[in-house]
């Protein structure tokens, strides 16, 4: 639809390295995207480290990590700007 660069949504690096199917599909990319990143939630380094190897493999040309969520689901498991709190 025009975009030079398209962004993912959020991805639980935990769930993701579980195998979570759901988690997987969000590193899929449509052929009309050029340029696709990924985006972690994690506050684990390990953790980050290999689900940026997975998104680095399905084709992801960058990964964000994510700092800045509000949302309950992320800051309950101290992701996303929980990480503001305590970095």
């Amino acid at each position: 639809h025009g975009c030079e660069a398209t962004m993912g949504e959020m991805i639980f690096a935990r769930q993701l390295l579980k195998g979570d199917r759901r988690e997987r599909a969000r590193l899929r990319r449509h052929p009309s995207e050029t340029l696709f990143g990924a985006q972690i939630a994690t506050n684990q380094i390990s953790e980050g480290v290999a689900a940026c190897e997975l998104a680095a493999e399905a084709g992801a040309d960058w990964v964000d990590l994510n700092c800045g969520c509000p949302i309950y689901e992320a800051t309950r498991r101290g992701l996303g700007s929980a990480l503001l709190r305590k970095p």
